[in-house]
């Protein structure tokens, strides 16, 4: 089969290597927060949605664990359709799906119409980011590839930490649907926007969509999800937990052998190969895991364990989000200095300290010394999530970027799902072993330094990069 091309279709003056790399990537990262938002910006209002739906507020629960599963089943197929349909065309469909399916969800009469509004929103918000990273990775020189992933990157840290304090102030001053309706005219603009920004990239070579490998992976990562959901959960249903591992457990092992042996795999691990993609991938997942269960335990920890408000928790949070707007710049420049390799892994151990000074917070902290830590934390994580986000594209072709962000992206949603559920099960794990009823602060503590452990691992695997990697991306 001969190597598959791509095809640049010029539109309004936005040529490839356009030496404006910031208009679309400012637009892709207004969907990456979209997407990041509405993953978490639902939990506040769950009491209010319960009472107008007539349901127990736990049943409420399937609204984020579906929204969460149907992002990282989708996102595996996000690559093959931009590649056979086009960027441009794709990700118009993405932002008009998650708009008008967030539409209907302010406008659910019912626990299951509420669903079924939340599955396409989960659908177009799968599809809307890989495909514009996929664009934005393309349009862009290799020499404004660190710059233009932080300003795509910045919002998504950004959107899980916004989601509970914006939902309560959305449920206080209006009510339940306007979490939901809020979408509405952001996607209006981002349709407007897409036209005039959105590059047309498509392969020439059509492929068929790999329809087997996606259902085996979607069985698989299903059972991963749910199970580790109901790992840590205290009902009828939770001895499932372990037989739905083990049947992802099955699933991955199975779709390993077949990709193996398929001409144009659905996810690419061959990918892996090439050392500086590899790093990004494995680094890049355990980081995540690590911080992926920030947007659900520091809410928990500030409200209950150091008694602050909700409005002032999330003050606190939206203040140490300001860290990662201000490394925008600062991280080309630090990159461009000091290398990829040493700045990934000194910068990954502040990561994992980071994480671990979280498990000092109590009564007894400051609302200005927790700000103050957070906004440490904020910094180190925004140069480590910069810097692994561009240097997975290091050494990848043009034609593999489609392949490289649909694997990256699939690990990223995997990993932040992991994080969530592990710390729910970490927490109750601790608070057994302590002899309590529920999570104590002490088992707060525990928790994070357990994450930090895991945040750490990732440190290891950046020294396979040699001194001289992703120097073409900065410069340097």
């Amino acid at each position: 089969m001969p190597a598959p091309s791509l095809v640049d279709a010029k539109h309004d003056g936005n040529d490839l290597h356009s030496p404006s790399y910031k208009p679309l990537a400012m637009l892709v990262g207004c969907a990456f927060f979209m997407e990041q938002l509405d993953a978490t910006i639902i939990a506040p209002a769950i009491p209010a949605m319960a009472k107008a739906f007539a349901v127990e507020p736990l049943q409420l629960n399937l609204a984020m664990t579906l929204y969460l599963l149907l992002l990282v089943v989708f996102v595996p197929i996000s690559g093959a359709l931009a590649d056979r349909f086009g960027t441009r065309r794709v990700f118009s469909a993405a932002v008009t799906i998650f708009t008008l399916s967030s539409l209907a969800c302010g406008f659910a009469h019912s626990l299951p119409t509420l669903l079924l509004a939340r599955s396409l929103q989960g659908i177009g918000a799968a599809l809307m980011v890989p495909v514009g990273r996929m664009a934005m990775v393309r349009a862009t020189r290799p020499a404004d590839l660190v710059a233009a992933m932080a300003w795509m990157v910045t919002p998504a840290m950004i959107g899980p930490l916004l989601g509970p304090p914006l939902g309560g102030v959305l449920v206080t001053w209006l009510s339940w649907p306007w979490i939901f309706w809020a979408n509405v005219p952001i996607g209006i603009v981002g349709l407007y926007l897409t036209q005039r920004l959105v590059p047309q990239f498509a392969v020439t070579t059509r492929r068929r969509i790999d329809l087997l490998g996606w259902l085996i992976l979607s069985l698989g990562v299903g059972c991963l999800v749910i199970g580790l959901d109901l790992s840590h959960a205290k009902n009828n249903v939770a001895h499932l937990a372990p037989v739905l591992l083990i049947v992802a457990l099955l699933c991955v092992f199975a779709y390993w052998l077949y990709s193996r042996h398929h001409p144009n795999p659905l996810l690419d691990f061959s990918l892996a190969r090439i050392t500086t993609f590899r790093v990004s991938l494995v680094s890049g997942t355990l980081v995540r895991v690590g911080y992926g269960a920030l947007p659900f335990l520091l809410p928990l920890t500030l409200q209950l364990g150091m008694g602050m408000s909700p409005m002032q928790s999330g003050l606190v949070i939206a203040g140490s989000a300001l860290a990662s707007m201000l490394m925008k710049t600062a991280t080309v420049k630090i990159l461009r200095y000091f290398g990829f390799r040493s700045v990934l892994i000194a910068n990954g151990l502040l990561c994992a300290v980071g994480l671990a000074v979280c498990a000092l917070l109590g009564p007894g902290w400051s609302a200005y010394a927790t700000l103050c830590l957070l906004l440490i934390s904020g910094i180190s994580r925004s140069v480590q999530f910069n810097a692994l986000g561009s240097i997975a594209y290091a050494d990848t072709r043009r034609e593999q970027t489609g392949a490289a962000t649909s694997l990256n992206t699939t690990f990223q949603q995997l990993a932040a799902a992991i994080g969530i559920a592990l710390s729910a099960w970490l927490l109750n794990l601790f608070a057994g072993l302590s002899g309590d009823a529920s999570p104590t602060l002490h088992s707060y503590a525990w928790t994070y330094l357990a994450l930090a452990l895991i945040a750490l691992l990732a440190v290891p695997v950046c020294l396979q990069l040699k001194g001289d990697a992703g120097k073409a991306l900065t410069g340097g």
